[in-house]
C-alpha cells in the first residue's frame, strides 16, 4: 500500500516538473534538465518515506545528470575539432586480439583492452584528441589536425611498447592508422568515407606500426620535423576502387 501511495504522490509532481523543465535544446541538455527536475522530488520522497527505492531513484538522478553532462561536453569537443578545414582521424587496435582472447579467455582480453584504453586516453590529451568511440579492441580518435593525429598515434604506439617490454598487462602490440579528411560529424560520432578509409588502413598495419595516408602526411609533414616517414607504398584498400599511398611514421 505504501508504494501505491508514493506512486500516487510522485507521478503528478514528476509530470508537472518535466513539463516545466524540458525545452527544445539538445538531447543531452534535455536529460540534464529532466534529472534536475526529478532530484528535489526524489529528495522529498526519501525524507517522507525512506526506502531503498527512493535512495535508488535519487542516485539514478545524479548518475543520469553526470552521464548527460559528459556526453554534452564530448559533443562540444568534437564540434570544436570539426571547425578546421580537415580533421585528423586515427584508428587504434590490438594485433592478434582474437587469437589472444581464444587462448586466454574473455576476462584477460578485457583487462588488455582496458590497459590500452588508459594509454589512449592519456596520450591524446596533449595533442587535443578526442576518443570518439570504442569498438571491441578498437578505438576511433579525432584530432584538430593531421599533425596532431600523427603525434598522438606515435605516443600511443611508444607507450604501448613500453608497457609490453615491462610486462605491465599489455602482452599484445598495437596497430594504428592515421588519415585526414572532412568526415560527417553526427553529435558524438564521425561518419563517412574518410572514417571508412582510416579503418581499412588498419589492414595494412603490421604489429607495432603507425601507418599514415598520403593525405595526412602531406598536411602534416611541415609541422613534424622530428618524425621520419618510410618510403611510399601504393596499396589496394578493400572495398575501394583505386589505390592509396601510405607511409610508415617513426619518431
Amino acid at each position: 500500500m505504501r508504494r501505491c501511495a508514493v506512486t500516487r504522490e510522485l507521478v503528478p509532481k514528476i509530470t508537472g516538473a518535466l513539463k516545466g523543465k524540458i525545452g527544445d535544446g539538445s538531447r543531452a541538455a534535455t536529460v540534464v534538465q529532466a534529472a534536475g527536475a526529478l532530484e528535489p522530488i526524489l529528495e522529498e520522497a526519501v525524507r517522507k518515506r525512506p526506502s531503498r527505492l527512493g535512495l535508488l531513484g535519487l542516485k539514478s538522478a545524479h548518475i543520469l545528470a553526470g552521464l548527460a553532462l559528459e556526453d554534452d561536453r564530448s559533443n562540444r569537443l568534437l564540434e570544436d575539432i570539426g571547425k578546421g578545414s580537415s580533421i585528423g582521424i586515427a584508428f587504434v587496435d590490438l594485433a592478434d586480439f582474437v587469437a589472444y582472447t581464444e587462448r586466454n579467455g574473455d576476462d584477460a582480453a578485457i583487462g588488455v583492452v582496458n590497459t590500452l584504453a588508459d594509454i589512449v586516453e592519456s596520450a591524446i590529451r596533449p595533442p587535443k584528441g578526442q576518443l570518439v568511440k570504442r569498438l571491441g579492441d578498437g578505438f576511433l580518435l579525432a584530432f584538430p589536425s593531421a599533425s596532431q593525429a600523427i603525434r598522438g598515434a606515435i605516443t600511443i604506439r611508444d607507450r604501448a611498447m613500453q608497457r609490453r617490454r615491462s610486462g605491465m598487462s599489455l602482452p599484445l602490440m598495437v596497430r594504428i592508422a592515421v588519415h585526414a579528411g572532412e568526415p560527417l560529424i553526427e553529435q558524438d560520432d564521425l561518419l563517412g568515407h574518410d572514417v571508412n578509409l582510416t579503418a581499412r588502413l588498419l589492414d595494412k598495419c603490421a604489429p607495432g606500426e603507425v601507418v599514415v595516408s598520403g593525405a595526412a602526411k602531406d598536411l602534416a609533414a611541415r609541422r613534424l620535423r622530428k618524425v621520419e616517414f618510410g618510403p611510399p607504398r601504393d596499396v589496394k584498400i578493400r572495398g575501394l576502387a583505386g589505390r592509396v599511398t601510405i607511409f610508415t611514421a617513426d619518431p
